[in-house]
């Protein structure tokens, strides 16, 4: 990393919250100095992630997922570093001068921030719309489905008129660039180049990110015309449809609250289950389900409850969207809507008591798959699905889990499984300490590669002594590049380092200054280091000693040899 980028992240992380950051995005718990939760990284259900506040921290016991707010930011939301550092830039509101310039990437963060102006500017439009006269059509709609104005205005509801100029001329009237708002998606163009609304005559739902952000929109025809009933931005620069969930921002401290979020497909779902106190509730985006959307609703719980219709589509549905959430080890459970009622309707008919008794007798994820397997499917398709499952399950210990209970349910052999699911995953060895999976080819860690960590290790935990241990001459210990290159780092910057080490070195970085406190006390360690240096260091003299003896021996210059011989009694004092 260059030098300015390292003091421009060094400027975002003293401005930023590594917690804030993180509980967009999981549901956190405070455990004494930490934060913990079950990994978003990976599949997994114990609280082995753990973030440190004081540090600035995030570490994965698990799957040794680590960094600082920045590193998780970009992972969580597939962002390379200069992208990820130039967004949170923003939010921490710190100027970009100062970094190396990059036409391509400046331009990019410039329209994405227009984009998302735009959007507000249509959010703010479409609400004022519906408040205003012309929008009593869409009013009396919203009463007739029963919407309360709590929910229009918790989730920022709108109207846009039939006209094909209206946020256009808003646009207009605000000196906005029709041509930005085309390329953010908000407006049209059609084949003579003229401008028109893509929205017309709809209740619209804005879709949020989970830093509050208006990024998209969904419109549904409020009469009976012959449209499509719903229609959606599409993807952009500030939106991937795939990747979120229409009401997470607003579902979230439902979901803290209850540990279990609720996901249901459409919009008007969510904000019914929003009215009568399911605040829980979230929904997918005109999509089937996809990976992102599991990835990022399991960071915020273990457990989800599956709401879908009772027909063949819809449980076809349920097993697939079971399926996904089970093999990243999260807890589900399924829940069937009773032939010819929706959501709206159960709610409003039988009412909420009638849905909660579909819950409490909702079935577990793994058990509904099985019970769908088994009432509907050919054995050929069975053990497709079986095999296709099992593959994708990634913990030796969940899938153990699993096969025990597939094979159970569906009459298979439980041996037979294990044995073709270790024929699938070969072993490798693990990385002495780590838990970390290596290729077999990778030799063992020798001793002099465990001197240089040792030292590193006591560097990273204390780099002030960095000073000390150089007029040690520490430098002349190390025996690996790696270590060097470590050392380096640490000695020209401290405890800043962490800002310019590539990725092996900040997950060593992190694991060791989130690691429990060692039994020994500072100076116990510091003085522990010390001899190790001094005796490394003897060693290394004493072998180019010897080196030398045998060398002035072959040549008969007895001066030398004698001088040798009392370095060498010297240096066996040092070493006694």
């Amino acid at each position: 990393m260059k030098g300015d980028a390292g003091s421009l992240a060094q400027a975002v992380k003293s401005r930023l919250s590594i917690v804030e950051i993180v509980r967009r995005y999981v549901d956190l718990r405070q455990n004494g100095r930490r934060w913990v939760a079950p990994c978003p990284f990976h599949q997994e259900t114990k609280p082995s992630f753990s973030v440190n506040e004081e540090e600035g921290f995030f570490y994965c016991f698990g799957c040794q997922a680590s960094g600082d707010l920045i590193d998780f930011y970009c992972r969580i939301n597939g962002l390379d570093f200069k992208d990820g550092l130039a967004q949170l830039a923003e939010e921490a509101g710190i100027s970009l001068r100062d970094v190396r310039p990059d036409p391509a990437r400046d331009a990019a963060n410039a329209f994405r921030r227009q984009a998302l102006r735009l959007h507000d500017m249509a959010r703010a439009h479409f609400t004022a719309n519906l408040n205003a006269q012309g929008g009593a059509e869409c009013r009396a709609y919203m009463k007739r489905r029963g919407l309360s104005p709590e929910i229009a205005k918790a989730f920022d509801l709108g109207w846009t008129p039939r006209e094909w100029q209206d946020l256009t001329d808003a646009f207009k009237h605000a000196g906005v660039s029709l041509d930005l708002a085309v390329r953010a998606g908000l407006l049209g163009t059609n084949d003579k180049g003229r401008v028109y609304d893509r929205f017309r005559g709809r209740l619209m739902f804005p879709i949020r990110d989970l830093s509050g952000k208006t990024i998209a929109f969904g419109g549904r025809i409020i009469a009976d015309e012959d449209e499509a009933k719903y229609i959606n931005s599409g993807d952009s620069a500030i939106y991937k449809k795939g990747e979120h969930l229409y009401g997470l921002a607003q579902a979230r401290r439902g979901i803290a609250q209850y540990k279990t979020a609720m996901l249901t497909e459409g919009y008007m779902d969510v904000l019914t289950l929003h009215q009568f106190g399911f605040a829980n509730a979230c929904g997918v985006l005109g999509t089937a389900l996809t990976e992102q959307q599991v990835k990022r609703l399991s960071g915020f719980c273990s457990t989800v409850e599956l709401l879908f219709d009772g027909d063949n589509p819809g449980r076809k549905a349920a097993l697939r969207a079971a399926e996904m959430f089970l093999v990243r080890g999260l807890r589900c459970r399924v829940i069937l809507l009773p032939d010819g009622e929706d959501i709206d309707s159960l709610l409003r008919g039988p009412g909420p008591d009638a849905f909660r008794d579909l819950q409490k007798s909702a079935p577990d994820g793994l058990e509904f798959c099985i019970r769908s397997l088994a009432a509907g499917y050919s054995p050929k398709d069975i053990m497709a699905w079986t095999q296709h499952f099992l593959r994708q399950i990634e913990t030796p210990e969940l899938l153990s889990f699993y096969i025990s209970r597939v094979a159970k349910g569906l009459g298979l052999n439980e041996a037979e499984l294990r044995a073709q699911a270790v024929q699938k995953r070969p072993a490798a060895p693990a990385q002495p300490g780590t838990g970390m999976l290596r290729p077999a080819s990778v030799p063992r860690i020798g001793l002099e590669e465990r001197r240089d960590q040792q030292i590193i290790l006591f560097l990273v935990r204390y780099p002030a002594y960095a000073a000390t241990l150089r007029e040690m001459g520490v430098e002349d210990v190390f025996s690996t590049s790696w270590a060097r290159n470590f050392w380096t780092k640490i000695y020209e910057h401290g405890e800043a380092a962490v800002t310019y080490l590539d990725e092996r070195e900040k997950a060593f970085w992190v694991r060791h200054r989130l690691a429990d406190a060692p039994p020994e006390a500072e100076e116990a360690q510091l003085q522990a280091v010390c001899d190790m240096v001094r005796r490394i260091r003897a060693q290394k003299q004493g072998k180019s000693y010897k080196a030398a003896l045998i060398q002035s021996a072959g040549k008969g210059g007895q001066a030398d040899i004698e001088l040798l011989l009392a370095h060498l009694k010297t240096l066996g004092r040092c070493n006694e």
